[in-house]
Parts: C-alpha cells; structure tokens; sequence
C-alpha cells in the first residue's frame, strides 16, 4: 500500500488525492492513544507534499456506523484529520464536495443537523456561482461548474449485480441486496443528495469492490472503488483523474494482485531451493569422485 501510494506519486505527480473513508480499521473503538497513533500512521504512509494536496472523508471504521457515532468521536476524526463533515474544495474552477456519509441519516441527530445546514449552504453558493441573480451581497463568486461529489457510502442500489469491472465483487457476493443506511445510502437520502447538489460525478467506496453505474437520475455516473489494500482485496486498484469544469477524464490503475506476487515468491523461493539442493548434491558428487 504505502509502495503503491510512492509509485502513484511518482509516476502521476497529482495535484490533488482523495481518501474516501476507512483511513483506520479501529477509530470507531480505540482509545485515545490508538487513536493518535493510527492517525499519525495514515500520514506517514499518505504523505502531503508541497505539490500534492490529501483530502479526506470519514468512513465507518473511523467514527462507527450512524447508531454508534458519538459527539467525541465525530470531533476526534475532525481533529486528527482536518476533515469536517462537509467540504467544499475547488481547484481552478472545478468543486469538490466531501460529505459524512454518516450523518445523512435523516433522524435530526446533532452532527446529522450540522452538515444538513452546511449542505443547505452550499446548496445556496453553487446556485450563486451559476446565476449571479440570486447571489446575497459581498459573496466572491467562482466560475461555476457541476460539483464531483465524493463519499464513504455509495448511493442507494439494490446491489452490485449490473456492476462489470475487473475489480468487481465476486459471486455469490456481487448479488446480495444491500441494506439501506448500512451497504448504502437511503433512497431519500440519495434523491435529497442529487436534488441539492447537482453533481456530474459521483465518488464513493465502502463496499471494498468496485463498480460504474449511471446516476438515478442519467445525467452522470457514480464511480465505487474497492480497496486500497490487500487485506479487504485480492486485487485492488485507484483511480487517476483528469478534471476541467466542462468534462473529466478517468482510468482505474490496477495494482499488482495479491495471489500473483504470492505464487511468484512461491515459485521464486523453490526454484532457489532446488537449485541449491542440486549444486549441493552436485559439488558432493564431484568430491566424491575426485578421491576415488
């Protein structure tokens, strides 16, 4: 993982990453000390440069699913990781949204209430930039372009059975129905998420496969990516962008797949074996033959 992340910035040299959830596997329950020490390891194996910007977003693993999510702990990822429950970041006219998946549960709890309002606001402000008639005073308007939403949770679908990747998740798995507010977003949440924002592209994770599928309402996709580890995937992969407001360009980079570099040191290791054995039994028979 923390080669795959040196070799991407090496090779891509990119502006901007984006971390979508589970940067921990144990931020929901660790104490404070684990806590701080998970933190700092995200950053040593995803560093920040002066070149490449990270930007992250909570995933269950970090804060808990809704039911389990706490006050302290939605502050603690917030302070560790720079990374409220909404953000807005735009590059050279293009708008990032990353949002809490979490907190769109709709059952008015507190931190549910927070990014509710911050949405609404970012509702507004895009509207802004697109019509300069409905814009309030002194606001800085910015070239305006259909926001790239991104998310722990993918949105609502009833499974992965129409997803065709080579990174998709194996049968019988791809054709489990997913629960709502648990695999997926909600269905109410997902049409109030598209209605507000509008977005062109969405970016999501959680499921540990990947998948393409168009948006509920066709007028863009929605783009899962598996794991970034070995641990959750046999064969993970990334996703390298290429954004202007008026379009993108994707490709998904496979890494290397794990039962691969597994059978090549398998192989590697008993050729070495054997071919030692055979220059031992070798160098004993010509000792042999040499006193006789």
């Amino acid at each position: 993982m923390y080669m795959t992340y040196k070799a991407a910035l090496y090779l891509h040299a990119p502006e901007l990453v984006f971390v979508l959830g589970d940067l921990t596997d144990e931020g929901y329950f660790c104490s404070p000390e684990e806590f701080d020490y998970h933190a700092k390891r995200f950053y040593k194996l995803f560093p920040m440069s002066k070149h490449t910007k990270v930007y992250v977003v909570a995933g269950n693993h970090d804060i808990g699913f809704h039911y389990s999510v706490t006050p302290y702990k939605n502050e603690r990822f917030i302070k560790a990781f720079n990374a409220s429950g909404v953000q807005l970041i735009t590059e050279r006219g293009n708008h990032f949204l990353m949002i809490n998946s979490m907190a769109l549960e709709g059952d008015g709890c507190s931190f549910c209430q927070t990014v509710e309002r911050e949405l609404l606001k970012i509702e507004k402000l895009l509207k802004c930039y697109n019509d300069s008639n409905v814009c309030p005073p002194n606001i800085k308007r910015e070239k305006y372009s259909k926001p790239i939403l991104m998310q722990h949770f993918p949105l609502y679908r009833h499974s992965d059975k129409a997803c065709n990747e080579p990174d998709e998740a194996p049968v019988p798995l791809k054709n489990r129905v997913f629960k709502e507010k648990w695999d997926c977003l909600s269905k109410e949440a997902t049409y109030q998420l598209i209605k507000q924002i509008k977005p062109r592209l969405v970016l999501s994770g959680h499921t540990h496969h990947g998948c393409t599928r168009p948006l509920p309402t066709n007028d863009g996709i929605e783009i899962t990516f598996p794991s970034f580890s070995w641990r959750n995937k046999n064969n993970p992969s990334y996703g390298l962008f290429v954004v202007s407001p008026e379009n993108y360009a994707f490709s998904k980079c496979m890494m290397p797949v794990e039962s691969t570099v597994i059978n090549i040191y398998i192989v590697g290791s008993s050729a070495i074996i054997m071919w030692c054995v055979y220059k031992y039994y070798r160098h004993k028979r010509e000792m042999k033959y040499k006193y006789v």
